[in-house]
C-alpha cells in the first residue's frame, strides 16, 4: 500500500517541502517502490508505493493467508499472484479495465502452465515420493529441492514484476479504505468471470481473508460484506 503526505497550495516550494519531509522519514518498503505524485485543486499528494511483488510478499507473510491463497489455488486452479494482483491494483489504481485484464492473463496464464506449475509439481513429488526412493540420497534430493524452490519464487517474481511492467500506464491513486476494498473485490469478481470460475461461501471467505490482512484498517467482516454485495450484482 502507500504511504502519503498532502502540502497544501499549489506553488513549487509548498511541494517541494512536501517532499524533502516525505523522503526524511523513515523508509519502511522495499528500496524498489516508487514514488508518485497525485495533484488535486488545491494540494499535492506524494505516495510512495510499494511494489506489486513487496506488496505480494508482505501480505503472504500475514497469518493465515498463505493458507487461504494455497486453498483457493487448490480447489478452484486459481493463480496466486492473479489474486495479489487484484489486491495490489484494488489499493492502489483501482478497478482493472479490460484491455489489461487480457493482457495480464494472456502473460500469467502460459507462464504458469509452463514455468510456475510444473517447477511447483516437481518440488511436490520430491518431497513425497523422488527423494525417498532407494538409492536415492535424501539430503542431496531435499538441497536439491530448494533449489528449484527459489527458482519457483523467482519465477513467480519475475511474474510479477512483468504485470506491474503492464500496469504501468495506469496511475497510482490516493484511496480511501472503502474504495481499496470495494475496488479489490470487483477485481475477484472480474477475475473469476474472465476464466468462468465460481467460487462457494467457503472460498469467498478465504477471498476475504486475504484481503482482510493485506490492506491496512480493513477487518474480515467489511471486506467479507464488500465482497458479499459485489459478487451478487450483475
Amino acid at each position: 500500500m502507500g504511504i502519503s503526505i498532502q502540502a497544501r497550495g499549489k506553488s513549487p516550494d509548498a511541494i517541494k517541502l512536501a517532499v524533502e519531509l516525505f523522503v526524511a522519514r523513515p523508509m519502511r518498503l522495499s528500496e524498489a517502490a516508487a514514488i508518485y505524485e497525485v495533484r488535486h485543486s488545491d494540494s499535492v499528494t506524494i505516495i510512495r508505493m510499494e511494489s506489486f511483488w513487496d506488496f505480494s510478499v508482505n501480505a503472504y507473510r500475514k497469518p493465515g493467508v498463505a493458507d487461504a491463497c494455497l486453498s483457493l489455488q487448490e480447489r478452484h486452479g486459481l493463480d496466486v499472484n492473479v489474486l495479489l494482483l487484484c489486491c495490489w491494483f484494488g489499493c492502489t489504481r483501482g478497478v482493472l479495465d479490460e484491455h489489461l485484464w487480457e493482457r495480464v492473463l494472456a502473460l500469467s496464464g502460459p507462464w504458469a502452465e509452463n514455468v510456475v506449475r510444473p517447477l511447483r509439481a516437481a518440488r511436490t513429488w520430491m518431497k513425497h515420493t523422488g527423494c525417498a526412493q532407494p538409492g536415492m540420497s535424501n539430503d542431496d534430493c531435499m538441497s536439491l529441492r530448494e533449489e528449484i524452490k527459489r527458482i519457483e519464487l523467482k519465477a513467480e517474481q519475475l511474474q510479477e514484476n512483468s504485470v506491474q511492467e503492464l500496469a504501468g500506464d495506469t496511475a497510482a491513486k490516493d484511496l480511501c479504505l472503502t474504495s481499496q476494498i470495494d475496488f479489490t473485490s470487483l477485481n475477484f469478481k472480474n477475475y473469476l468471470h474472465h476464466i468462468s470460475i465460481e467460487i462457494d461461501a467457503e472460498s469467498r471467505s478465504r477471498l476475504a481473508h486475504i484481503v482482510a490482512a493485506a490492506i491496512e484498517g480493513a477487518t474480515f467482516d467489511l471486506v467479507r460484506d464488500s465482497i458479499s454485495v459485489t459478487f451478487q450484482e450483475s
